[in-house]
């Protein structure tokens, strides 16, 4: 398993998608800034003051970190990482081989999510930095260490049930193109048909608290509802590892060609 891993990282470590991933992802923490100070700017006197009087990096976090594209991006990546070994052969290569499927598996769903923390790492540590530089981290004391701390682990362990998810997907399908396009429905699409879908059965049941962007959202605050934390732990950890052992049981009955 540690060889498998290491043969895992390996890839990462030389994969040109995993390095665009990760300039993307500083580039837009520093665009998304940068451009609210524009807005803000451009607004005329008054509106600076008012907007001033609240903007700051903890701020901005709130604002970034509850929007679909990280999800986005790393689904694409994932798909592209993953899939992309059905595509080259390499994992005809390891099954022939006699590696065990289980391990190849959970090597795939712990580099991958390494890959993905990287990732919201390096989202997070741009936006911090240069909404510091812009307004000051957080000038007028709405964060606790606490709060703080609740809202990037939780969103954290959410991105990774997002990726055992996404490493489902691209095993399951192994095709680039598939895996990718239902990826970003996961992300984009399906949360519009549970909303949908509530409109239909009433407002007795919340669907959206039963999937993982409706939890990232909820969690995307310095001051989330009572039981949102909770809540969220216990879906990311659901999905995190239901999908990780549904996972290794259908790909060991996969048929590799």
């Amino acid at each position: 398993m540690t060889n498998i891993i290491r043969s895992e990282l390996y890839k990462l470590k030389n994969s040109k998608p995993f390095y665009i991933c990760l300039f993307v992802c500083a580039a837009i923490a520093v665009f998304l800034a940068l451009a609210i100070q524009m807005g803000v700017v451009a607004r005329g006197t008054e509106d600076v003051a008012a907007i001033a009087d609240s903007i700051s990096a903890v701020s901005l976090l709130e604002q970034t970190l509850g929007l679909t594209f990280l999800p986005t991006l790393f689904g694409v990546f994932v798909s592209l990482f993953v899939s992309g070994e059905f595509y080259n052969g390499t994992m005809k290569n390891y099954v022939s081989k006699g590696v065990n499927r289980v391990q190849i598996y959970l090597s795939k769903i712990v580099v991958c999510g390494m890959a993905v923390l990287t990732m919201y790492v390096v989202n997070f540590a741009f936006s911090c930095i240069t909404g510091t530089i812009l307004w000051g981290f957080d000038p007028y004391g709405v964060a606790t260490f606490s709060n703080l701390a609740a809202m990037l682990l939780g969103e954290g362990l959410l991105l990774l049930a997002y990726s055992s998810i996404f490493v489902f997907v691209s095993m399951w399908l192994r095709s680039i193109v598939a895996s990718i396009a239902v990826n970003i429905c996961a992300v984009s699409l399906f949360p519009t048909l549970l909303m949908a879908v509530n409109y239909v059965i009433g407002d007795n049941v919340t669907l959206s608290n039963y999937w993982i962007s409706g939890n990232i959202t909820a969690l995307a605050s310095l001051a989330p509802e009572s039981g949102a934390v909770l809540q969220g732990i216990i879906v990311g950890l659901c999905y995190l590892l239901g999908g990780t052992i549904i996972g290794s049981i259908l790909f060991k009955k996969q048929d590799i060609k």
